[in-house]
């Protein structure tokens, strides 16, 4: 049972301050809890333990999350309770590969409202052992919905891109797929875009417009650098269902989308 000043805690955060009040509420030492871990096969430090709990660092290599997620068995909390309060990995010079994603498919409903919606399938497979997460980026304004085989973690921001962690149910093994879906709102606008951070083996995007208006054009656009504005590349049909949609394999990373003309 979690009483309620710890649950408080592990609502607001921030991950060094729900790991000390969990440590003191089961009344464990450092040394103890440092055992516990390797009775169940988790390489931990102690002075690694320690850093954790005082701010000085912060768990981000997989093995390092696969340790807190069983601190979260040992110490009695519910699931994801610390491991949710972790944000994206700071980023230190060339990004590992633990992930590739074999594909990522995006349907943009156009609407006639203020918003639209994204729905979005990523399939992963880990390239290492432990990883139990993904972080997509976003753009400015954008409201995160509804996920499904997943939970939402912590959010951050890259420049003019907002970063939301989604959590898997478990650690993956080298060469495990994972699905993972979620549902956004962003703001209305002629034109999607989506920034690439790493490369696809497919990426689909869908636009499929509502209400009775159909665009007079469509085209697909890419640029190589999210510095550089995208520019068209080509123009796209748009369907007797009113969708129109750009495929690529072997996407590398860049920003490519589909902008779209009204009369």
């Amino acid at each position: 049972m979690v009483d309620d000043e710890l649950a408080e805690v592990l609502r607001s955060g921030p991950f060094e301050r729900a790991l000390r009040a969990a440590i003191r509420a089961r009344g464990l030492s450092l040394d103890r809890l440092h055992s516990r871990l390797r009775e169940r096969g988790f390489e931990v430090s102690l002075s690694s333990l320690s850093y954790w709990q005082r701010g000085r660092s912060r768990p981000e290599r997989a093995a390092s999350l696969a340790a807190v997620r069983e601190l979260e068995v040992i110490l009695s909390l519910p699931e994801y309770a610390l491991i949710g309060l972790l944000g994206p990995p700071r980023p230190r010079g060339r990004r590992p590969e633990t992930l590739t994603v074999l594909s990522h498919h995006e349907q943009v409903v156009v609407s006639t409202g203020r918003r639209h919606r994204v729905n979005a399938r990523v399939v992963l497979r880990a390239a290492a052992p432990g990883v139990d997460r993904y972080v997509v980026a976003h753009p400015p304004g954008t409201r995160l919905l509804r996920t499904e085989w997943c939970r939402p973690g912590r959010g951050g921001v890259d420049g003019t891109e907002l970063l939301t962690e989604l959590i898997f149910p478990h650690p993956l093994a080298p060469g495990e797929t994972h699905v993972v879906e979620y549902v956004t709102a962003i703001a209305s606008a002629d034109r999607y875009d989506r920034r690439l951070r790493d490369p696809v083996e497919q990426h689909l995007v869908q636009v499929r417009f509502t209400g009775g208006r159909l665009p007079v054009r469509c085209f697909h656009t890419w640029s190589p650098d999210a510095s550089a504005p995208p520019r068209d590349a080509g123009e796209l049909r748009v369907d007797a269902f009113g969708t129109a949609h750009l495929v690529d394999t072997g996407a590398r990373p860049g920003v490519r989308g589909i902008r779209w003309e009204w009369v």
